[in-house]
């Protein structure tokens, strides 16, 4: 089964163009996401509890933490996809976004032809790796897909917000990013903000649409990426500094949350192409 991810960075966040290695459990990342499928088996998705399947020509839209999954039946062999994963605060500056609100109403996105059309060549784009001008044009995609996700909202205003507006719940939010590195107990969380277990957990998804342990999980994946793409650690030193009992159960974790192994995300990371502003809002790439 091919396992294999190709990344490309910007201002923006990133870009991946994935080649899936099984079923993704449910989980959430910290940024905006933005799904493409290109070939292969396209799977189901889960998002925000709501079922689709990846077809040509929609895009699938992932709030900022947001659950969802990805499963693909027993016969299938996963596909190939493309994934943005951008930055909260650069897409609410570039978009005007409000705190709270969600960058997408609906998870499918429907694209139009010569947009959908433009996704589709975009990887051959990150694999070219000769062109100046690949930034710009990732950053104009972003643009236009978020184009035709506002003209799908609603226009009587009506959103969801995901901010936490509850003093227990924001304290327990600072404790969970506190002490990512550590072993969770979610009943010391709940008792150190002063609620019981059961109160805890249906606030925290009253709050956030989303369990305290799929937040956890989405705040140690995101250190594990950072650990994995800044440091030259051994593999079982990341998983001890994340709280894992072995380096095994790390490289499942990591594997069932991002479609692929430690070990490849951080090859991955070492090859992939970052790009930087330029003024007059260019882009060079730079190794």
């Amino acid at each position: 089964m091919t396992e294999s991810i190709r990344l490309f960075r910007g201002p923006f966040g990133h870009v991946s163009l994935l080649n899936v290695g099984g079923n993704l459990v449910t989980h959430a990342h910290q940024e905006v996401h933005i799904v493409l499928w290109l070939a292969g088996a396209a799977g189901t998705m889960s998002v925000g509890g709501r079922s689709l399947v990846p077809v040509p020509g929609v895009a699938v839209g992932i709030n900022s933490f947001e659950p969802h999954n990805h499963t693909f039946s027993d016969e299938e062999i996963p596909g190939q996809f493309l994934a943005f994963y951008i930055d909260w605060e650069w897409l609410a500056a570039r978009r005007g976004l409000r705190a709270g609100v969600p960058a997408f109403a609906e998870p499918s996105i429907a694209l139009e032809p010569w947009l959908a059309d433009a996704a589709r060549l975009l990887p051959d784009r990150l694999v070219d790796g000769d062109d100046d001008m690949v930034g710009y044009e990732v950053e104009r995609l972003i643009d236009h897909i978020m184009d035709a996700a506002e003209a799908a909202r609603p226009k009587d205003g009506s959103h969801v917000s995901r901010a936490a507006s509850d003093f227990r719940i924001r304290k327990a939010l600072a404790l969970m990013e506190a002490n990512v590195g550590e072993r969770i107990c979610f009943d010391e969380v709940a008792r150190a903000v002063g609620l019981s277990r059961p109160h805890f957990f249906a606030l925290f998804k009253e709050q956030l649409s989303v369990t305290p342990n799929v937040y956890w999980n989405t705040l140690r994946i995101a250190e594990a990426m950072r650990c994995l793409e800044s440091s030259d650690e051994t593999m079982i030193s990341v998983a001890c500094t994340l709280g894992f009992t072995s380096q095994g159960n790390f490289s499942r974790f990591f594997r069932e949350h991002t479609g692929v192994p430690p070990t490849v995300y951080r090859e991955a990371a070492s090859e992939g192409r970052f790009v930087t502003p330029q003024r007059g809002g260019g882009a060079t790439l730079c190794p």
